[in-house]
């Protein structure tokens, strides 16, 4: 692989204004498609998203993930293989379907392999005649540029770090911008069909944790929990709260917000959400409406 490129601008696109604007290079790097040995990705991180080039003899195809539409990424290690499979040193070297990673921490590592592998994960959206809906994409870029594991991770890391820093909006820097707030998950199971915890485990849980986002889930137990939930504690201890149900469980939240003394504070400085898992989610599906 290349040398990784730092920080450049370009020329890119004309704005309605007809002026130039500046799409900011952060990073760039040429990967290896190792089972197709004349096929190259030169991957950018750049201002505006990710930018996949890919080329071979006769041809070049580009594809960009916006910055929006990422919501994390994280590092891995290949997983320990058992006795009598291939190594995935020679294996392909992006979204490989055999390849088996775990957390950088991970005891059930493979000490052969000496790369480190950057998962980035998004969702676009995706327009049908219907409707709006987005997909899970997830690009996995394989560094091992250098002869140890140390080095590569530190390429990989290097990645990692600069996408939280842009998706936080924040500086770039060589250290993880961090957030100690979590979000505060109000769950009603008994919302709609009842399958409202099991939504949120199945569906939400696993996007949270793809976007390092923590969180603490409290269940309501009865009839305006969550008014008197949010009425008495300390709303400012959490980044935002999230309904998870039908309408009934925002309300209560709405509700029990406006009747703390400090509710135009509150209500200017924790950002609200939900999640609809109701029966017919006519609250959630008119702030969609609204909002496009």
């Amino acid at each position: 692989m290349a040398e990784p490129k730092l920080s450049k601008d370009v020329y890119n696109v004309k704005s309605d204004d007809n002026s130039d604007t500046k799409e900011h290079i952060y990073l760039e790097e040429t990967f290896y498609i190792l089972s197709k040995k004349k096929s190259v990705f030169r991957v950018r991180l750049t201002s505006r998203g990710l930018s996949l080039i890919k080329e071979t003899d006769d041809s070049s195809k580009e594809q960009t993930i916006l910055l929006r539409d990422i919501i994390g990424s994280k590092c891995m290690r290949s997983k320990r293989r058992r006795v009598g499979a291939r190594s995935c040193i020679c294996s392909s070297l992006v979204g490989h379907p055999q390849l088996k990673v775990v957390d950088e921490n991970s005891g059930d590592l493979d000490e052969n392999d000496i790369s480190a592998y950057l998962y980035i994960y998004a969702y676009n959206l995706k327009r049908s005649r219907r409707s709006l809906k987005r997909e899970r994409t997830t690009i996995t870029l394989r560094f091992r540029s250098y002869d140890k594991y140390e080095d590569n991770n530190r390429e990989a890391q290097k990645w990692r770090t600069t996408i939280k820093c842009l998706l936080a909006d924040q500086p770039i820097s060589y250290t993880l911008p961090q957030n100690d707030k979590k979000l505060l998950i109000l769950l009603n199971p008994k919302s709609g069909p009842g399958k409202a915890r099991e939504l949120f485990q199945t569906k939400v849980a696993p996007i949270l944790q793809e976007a390092d986002t923590p969180y603490d889930l409290h269940v309501t137990k009865y009839a305006q929990y969550a008014r008197e939930f949010v009425r008495t504690r300390n709303v400012y201890a959490w980044r935002g709260i999230v309904a998870v149900g039908g309408d009934g469980v925002l309300f209560e939240i709405l509700n029990g917000m406006f009747e703390r003394l400090d509710w135009h504070q509150a209500l200017s400085e924790v950002p609200l959400a939900i999640l609809p898992c109701g029966s017919g989610n006519g609250l959630a599906r008119t702030i969609c409406h609204h909002f496009k």
